[in-house]
């Protein structure tokens, strides 16, 4: 270390490069949660609308041994490999450790894709849904601003 730097200078800057060591480390071994859709209700559409507005029920499943404070959310939402929907939610929220939490994001769609999944829905026997939520969880703190997800499920209708 160069001489000017002052001895109690010295033990300082060797703490902060320690807490900076920890803080990655901790943030690195952060794993992203679960999102899984548990619900989706189609909203009243305004009359003479080309859109049509849906409650998205979500599940957050939270593996870490830390609680993470959840700042907001955006999402693609897509059904039976097609794109139904984009959801953004700035509400804040804390996931517990080892727990859940759930919430529910208002999205927009066209009437047209609406129209496609319904059309799409008449030539399938099954009586399940299949989707893909992908997007990010932002977070309230942190050095890690975002945590990305992907999960596919299925939905019964």
């Amino acid at each position: 270390m160069p001489a000017f730097i002052a001895r109690p200078a010295r033990w300082l800057l060797l703490v902060v490069l320690a807490l900076t060591v920890t803080a990655c480390a901790s943030v690195s071994s952060l794993e992203a949660p679960e999102v899984r859709v548990t619900g989706l209700t189609m909203l009243e559409a305004e009359p003479g609308s080309m859109e049509q507005r849906f409650l998205v029920s979500l599940r957050l499943t939270n593996p870490n041994n830390r609680g993470i404070v959840i700042d907001g959310l955006d999402f693609e939402l897509d059904v039976n490999d097609r794109r139904l929907a984009r959801g953004v939610t700035a509400e804040r929220f804390e996931l517990p450790r080892l727990g859940e939490a759930d919430t529910s994001v208002v999205v927009t769609t066209s009437l047209f894709d609406v129209l496609r999944q319904v059309m799409a829905l008449g030539s399938r026997r099954e009586g399940t849904l299949d989707y893909r939520l992908r997007g990010r969880l932002h977070l309230g703190s942190g050095l890690v601003r975002t945590l990305p997800f992907d999960h596919r499920g299925q939905l019964t209708p």
